[in-house]
């Protein structure tokens, strides 16, 4: 009944007519160059004015897709991917502990900096932020810089940065919104501003949940479980006077998926159930103060905490099968000085110190992970024609060398509607707490990875225990391996077209160099259940290079489209090394024929497509309030290791038997305004019903929903 209503709801939709309708003034897509974002230069700023690759998703049409998960909105967008991290596949009926990413020029999540309102999210499992803990309904906009930032932001952001701004309190307002839609997925989410002469308060909460669903009914256990989240959030503004200004906010979320799945502890299977409860948490407060018409400055105060806990019990008897703990704390205060008049033309210093411990069952013991940095950065604007950044920072963390990330980008308005731009950086990325003080042995399967930190007691203790055979001499990994930051240096180079008032093109070419890549590794000898032991070291060299274009074009006050498209190249140069001294070799598992690898057969890292494609389309009908809007995603075909149970011992991705195909997501919103503050949404995702549930568990087939929104503005 549902189904059917849905598709009348949109079949109506589709075939208003356009005639009869009124003749608003158009809007100029020109006017996408005058916004106003700051993350590229932590001040107010228009677009125009920046020389870096920089991408802004409105609140509206972040509306318009009816979407209820930042992960689907952010993949929709040129060059932006969805990546599973291949350690953290979910297997039917077991839980992923990991989930899915943004991958972001050919680089994997672990390097793109997530921020909420310009302050970083902790927490990562394998490197990756679980998107879903960010709500949507308050989203103002979210800025995407595309190459390093880690001259402002630090450690994490080598690929760039992706910042969501929620709403500030401007004016009051209300607005409130159900969600419903397939696998009883349900959200109710509601907001409001009220603003008081000097005073500005913002809040929001939102509830959301799923039955989750199942691939294959013949396997025990859902592919992805039942959950439950809850957000909120508060601002408040303070004008104190007219030069100095407040700011203060929270945001809590909480989530509980409920596990149910077998495990083999013996030969045969046993059942568990539990919970996993994720909680993340944060409170932040800014004093604004303008000395004079030249100088103000910025003290600031943010401290957050992520838990992941969870414990599951044998069905049988109730006993406790396993428990997992994770906590994450850190605090930031930070003091930053702009200086200058004109937006364009600012110097930008600032100091701060990260305080951050870690706990967790899976580490030896609570960790401490404290740095503290600088950065300075200058704008200059010459001419009306020049736009210069060039800037730097210095990071000093307890664990690792200090290191300096300096950056210079530049703009040339060849004309005023047509301005190149280029930019070079340096960046790192510190080893992080998995990578170092990781001490896991797996309770299914038996295999242990420890870090590199823990290498030496965590082989003593098993060997100790009987794990490891007292033959095994240990004495080669007495000193424990020292992880060095990894490094990239990054280039990006292109140009900003404004056609006409109606037209917009971008292109930008990119390079990505990484050093002292840090990868797992397997010791050269096994655990007496024969599994094997993993660690860390810095080991690969990799670049990734291509270019992305987007063109945006805006017919009339009735119909815009906008399509981008990124070409990859992802290749490990240390492989590339061996190919071309011939010392790299496979072996076909059906013919068992040896072959050596050529340069033509490697086809680059796994998990990369070198074609992604993205279209969105917009129709407004104006006289019946009525509002169509269609995004479609491509990503072409990519390389998955052991795919279909495919090893050719050369470790690469190689042979086309590896590759997983090229797919296509399309959705489909119509919204239409049924009354002065009310408004109905019908929607379908995934119209062409892909799935992959061994690869991309977290893909449900065709879905569909339902929105119900109102909204109240004075």
């Amino acid at each position: 009944m549902f189904r059917k209503f849905l598709y009348t709801f949109l079949a109506i939709a589709l075939l208003i007519k356009v005639s009869g309708q009124s003749k608003p003034q158009e809007d100029s897509l020109a006017k996408l160059l005058d916004e106003v974002v700051v993350t590229a230069t932590r001040t107010e700023n228009k677009v125009s004015n920046i020389p870096l690759p920089i991408d802004v998703i409105s609140a509206k049409n972040i509306h318009l897709s009816g979407s209820q998960n930042l992960i689907d909105i952010l993949q929709m967008q040129t060059g932006l991917v969805i990546a599973s991290n291949p350690l953290g596949t979910a297997l039917q009926g077991y839980p992923n502990p990991f989930g899915d990413g943004i991958q972001m020029q050919g680089l994997d999540p672990a390097y793109t900096l997530i921020l909420v309102d310009g302050e970083p999210l902790i927490g990562r499992n394998a490197g990756i932020i679980n998107l879903g803990r960010i709500a949507i309904g308050n989203i103002k906009q979210i800025e995407i810089i595309r190459g390093p930032a880690t001259c402002l932001y630090g450690s994490d952001a080598l690929a760039g940065v992706i910042n969501i701004i929620t709403e500030n309190p401007t004016k009051n307002s209300a607005k409130f919104q159900a969600h419903y839609g397939t696998n009883n997925t349900l959200g109710l989410t509601g907001a409001g501003t009220i603003v008081n002469k000097k005073m500005g308060i913002a809040l929001f909460a939102n509830r959301y949940s799923s039955d989750g669903y199942d691939f294959d009914k013949d396997i025990y256990g859902q592919t992805i479980d039942p959950f439950i989240d809850y957000s909120a959030n508060a601002k408040l503004t303070y004008q104190l006077s007219d030069k100095s200004k407040l700011t203060l906010s929270g945001r809590f979320f909480t989530e509980t998926q409920f596990n149910n799945y077998l495990i083999y502890p013996k030969s045969e299977a046993e059942i568990v159930k539990g919970k996993t409860i994720e909680t993340d948490g944060s409170l932040f407060a800014r004093f604004e103060h303008k000395i004079n018409n030249k100088v103000t400055y910025l003290a600031s105060v943010y401290a957050t905490a992520y838990s992941n806990n969870a414990s599951v019990f044998m069905q049988k008897n109730d006993s406790l099968y396993e428990t997992i703990r994770l906590s994450d704390f850190m605090l930031r205060p930070e003091l930053q000085v702009n200086i200058g008049k004109n937006p364009a033309s600012l110097f930008v210093t600032g100091i701060g110190f990260n305080f951050e411990n870690v706990n967790s069952t899976r580490y030896a013991a609570v960790d401490n992970l404290n740095a503290g940095y600088l950065f300075a950065q200058k704008q200059f604007q010459i001419k009306d024609k020049v736009n210069i950044i060039a800037g730097a920072r210095y990071d000093k963390n307890s664990l690792y060398n200090a290191q300096l990330s300096p950056k210079l980008a530049v703009a040339y308005k060849i004309k005023p509607n047509f301005i190149l731009k280029g930019s070079i950086g340096a960046g790192f990325k510190a080893p992080d707490f998995r990578q170092q003080f990781l001490n896991f042995s797996n309770s299914l399967i038996g295999y242990t990875l420890l870090g590199a930190n823990e290498l030496s007691h965590g082989l003593e203790t098993l060997q100790e225990s009987g794990q490891i055979s007292p033959d095994i001499n240990l004495s080669p990994y007495k000193e424990n391996p020292r992880l060095s930051p990894e490094r990239s240096l990054g280039i990006n180079a292109g140009f900003d077209y404004t056609i006409n008032k109606k037209a917009i093109a971008k292109l930008n070419f990119f390079r990505n160099d990484i050093s002292n890549l840090i990868e797992s590794y397997n010791l050269p000898f096994n655990k007496t259940n024969n599994q094997s032991i993993y660690s860390y070291m810095n080991l690969d060299r990799v670049f990734t290079e291509g270019f992305e274009a987007s063109f945006s074009y805006k017919f009339n006050q009735h119909f815009s489209i906008f399509a981008g498209y990124q070409f990859l190249i992802a290749k490990d140069k240390d492989v590339i090394d061996k190919i071309e001294k011939g010392k790299l070799y496979k072996r076909d598992p059906v013919t068992y024929q040896t072959t050596v690898v050529t340069k033509n057969e490697y086809k680059g890292l796994y998990n990369r497509s070198s074609n992604n494609g993205n279209l969105r389309f917009q129709y407004n009908n104006i006289l019946y309030k009525a509002t169509a809007f269609i995004t479609a995603k491509y990503r072409g075909g990519y390389g998955f290791s052991g795919l279909n149970g495919f090893q050719d011992g050369s470790g690469i991705y190689d042979d086309d038997r590896e590759t997983v195909k090229g797919y296509v997501l399309l959705n489909a919103t119509i919204s239409k305004q049924i009354a002065n503050r009310w408004e109905l949404q019908g929607g379908i995702e995934n119209i062409l019903n892909y799935t992959n549930k061994l690869l991309m568990p977290n893909i449900f087939g065709r879905s569909y929903f339902i929105n119900v929104n109102f909204k109240f503005e004075k």
